[in-house]
């Protein structure tokens, strides 16, 4: 999913000497589970009025500030844009981490829009604001992997197959997500997947650009817009829920499980890439508005058939091919 959906929380500011917004402001993830973490702060807006003050504004500033819940700032940043007319768009990213934060709570995240280094409130063009959470790092998933694999065991001891194959799924799902967030490995995965959305779309003709560490930026009606890659719609559990059931699918070999777990994962992700590329042509065409719509819906709906083909034949249609064999050989 794209990385952070909060509303845009529009602060009042006093009339500027300029005439501008900031359309978009977002971290490049919704939630931060571990200290240290890189955070990409990006935002987007456009200069609609000079007001008199001649063509050109020079030296506008973009203040940044982060701040917890009691209200403590605890990060800031100043950025100085290039030079500007009326009906310019800017694009400005900073990069900061959440080594001074603390390890669980919410946070605000403003940004507001100076025409130049000047930052009483006379001089304010725009101001903006979004929030995002750091949480605590998944213990709770280790000690939910621990559990079911404890009663998974019991289940095979005690041959309640079905119960072994549902609890023993969930089991490999929470430790193959304990292993990828605990050991930062996530990260990796979400960077790799902005990189290969960035390339299929320049491939497609789109100018898309990769930022670092896993977001890419490609052009709507009104400017730019950023999709960021968080850990729910980088195909890491999906893939983990594949290779869960397929594990302990009880009528394949061993061999079988791996191939198919290798065609799996692999299927998983390239219907992943074409679930992000269906929003983003959507948005690049439709704008901003149609997010939701794209995001929500239409992607949504492209991923659940692109799945239910790769488990019919990946499993489905296999089962029914033996069911059928059984029977007529008279097992049954």
């Amino acid at each position: 999913m794209a990385a952070v959906i909060s509303i845009l929380m529009v602060a009042p500011t006093f009339a500027g000497e300029y005439g501008g917004s900031i359309t978009s402001l977002h971290p490049d993830k919704a939630s931060y589970p571990n200290p240290g973490e890189t955070i990409t702060i990006t935002s987007q807006g456009i200069l609609t009025d000079t007001k008199g003050h001649g063509k050109t504004l020079s030296g506008s500033q973009i203040v940044y500030q982060i701040t917890d819940g009691s209200g403590n700032v605890v990060a800031t940043h100043t950025s100085t844009l290039g030079n500007m007319v009326e009906g310019d768009t800017f694009t400005d990213t900073w990069q900061t981490t959440n080594t001074n934060f603390p390890v669980e709570g919410s946070y605000t995240l403003s940004a507001t829009w100076y025409d130049g280094s000047n930052h009483s409130p006379g001089h304010v063009i725009d101001s903006q604001s979004t929030t995002f959470t750091s949480i605590p790092a998944p213990w709770i998933i280790v000690a939910i992997a621990g559990f079911t694999m404890t009663i998974a065991a019991l289940a095979r001891k005690k041959r309640w197959w079905l119960s072994y194959y549902l609890v023993g799924s969930v089991a490999v799902v929470a430790a193959i997500m304990s292993f990828f967030v605990l050991t930062g490995y996530d990260s990796y995965v979400m960077s790799i997947e902005a990189q290969s959305m960035a390339f299929v779309a320049s491939a497609l003709g789109m100018p898309a650009q990769y930022l670092s560490p896993n977001a890419f930026l490609f052009p709507d009606p009104t400017g730019w817009s950023i999709f960021g890659i968080g850990l729910e719609c980088s195909s890491i559990i999906e893939i983990s829920v594949f290779i869960a059931l397929l594990l302990f699918y009880p009528s394949y070999s061993w061999k079988r499980k791996l191939k198919y777990a290798t065609i799996g994962a692999v299927a998983t992700y390239l219907a992943n890439i074409i679930r992000i590329l269906s929003i983003v042509l959507i948005v690049s065409v439709f704008g901003k508005t149609s997010i939701y719509l794209a995001h929500a819906i239409v992607g949504k709906i492209i991923f659940f058939v692109l799945i239910v083909i790769l488990y019919w034949y990946l499993l489905t249609k296999p089962t029914m091919g033996q069911v059928r064999k059984n029977i007529k050989s008279g097992k049954f």
